[in-house]
């Protein structure tokens, strides 16, 4: 009887590793990068395989008047922890990913441009 238990905790927990993967950026490759409110950044490949999109949420501030965004993973994908760094006019801002989700339209988002 434990080793079904065991058997049916590890194929629960499969699709959520599977899903976390297949939301893997890699900084390293071209991606794309826009602000969707003061601390949330969207994140999506523009190279390679289509991979679904990313919300970061950030320890930054006033994005929505960024420039520019740059990515810094300490290994192959952005995790919590990595550097997100916000070019304003001539101003840097260098902040942490707090969170990182798949990407979902809010209410509250600013539009993505193309």
């Amino acid at each position: 009887m434990k080793i079904l238990y065991g058997l049916a905790a590890l194929l629960v927990s499969v699709p959520a590793f599977a899903a976390e993967k297949a939301a893997c950026i890699d900084p390293g490759s071209s991606y794309i990068a826009k602000p969707l409110n003061n601390i949330q950044v969207y994140v999506e490949s523009s190279i390679g395989p289509k991979k679904p999109p990313v919300r970061l949420t950030t320890s930054c501030h006033h994005l929505q008047s960024a420039d520019g965004f740059g990515l810094s993973a300490e290994f192959h994908c952005i995790s919590q922890g990595d550097m997100v760094i916000a070019t304003i006019g001539s101003d840097r801002q260098s902040c942490r990913v707090t969170k990182i989700e798949p990407y979902a339209p809010q209410k509250d988002d600013l539009p993505l441009k193309k």
